[in-house]
């Protein structure tokens, strides 16, 4: 007997923001995904190369459970003491149960603006409910010939869309 295949979408994007689909200075997109920690293949956004490096070699570890991007906004009383928010990038949930919230920026960009700093306000008000650490990650920690090779193997691996009805 013939079976029969119906194309069912990708979920929608959970994050909290969705990016500005143009900008002159970075790459924007997104890919479907699927992780354990999903119920179905989902869409998944990034704003630059480095957020795109990064979530490739994610979606390939075995030990990552779950990835949103974009989650809520966390409210932190700045470097210069005023009251601020800061959405990260991606909330990393492992398989064992540990919550990383990663805020991904170019090195340059992080001395110009002085970031490390202002990430450490920012962790200081992460409650243990939202994250069980914060994490920068720059050009500098990311191997691009792994982040190649792990978007090689994303794409021979895509997620099927399609499913056997019943």
């Amino acid at each position: 007997m013939k079976k029969k295949l119906i194309y069912r979408g990708p979920e929608p994007s959970h994050a909290t923001r969705v990016p500005a689909r143009r900008s002159k200075g970075s790459l924007r997109g997104s890919m479907v995904a699927l992780l354990p920690g999903f119920e179905r293949p989902r869409i998944i956004h990034f704003e630059s190369a480095l957020e795109y490096a990064f979530l490739c070699l994610m979606l390939v570890r075995e030990d990552v459970h779950h990835i949103r991007e974009q989650p809520p906004a966390i409210s932190y009383v700045g470097t210069d003491g005023r009251p601020a928010r800061h959405v990260f990038d991606f909330l990393v949930t492992k398989a064992d149960g540990e919550r990383i919230a990663v805020a991904i920026k170019p090195m340059q960009r992080v001395l110009k603006l002085n970031f490390a700093s202002e990430l450490e306000a920012v962790a200081a008000a992460v409650s243990k409910s939202f994250a069980d650490r914060v994490l920068l990650v720059t050009d500098q920690h990311l191997d691009r010939a792994a982040a190649a090779e792990a978007a090689r193997t994303l794409a021979w691996s895509r997620t099927s869309l399609t499913e056997v009805t019943a």
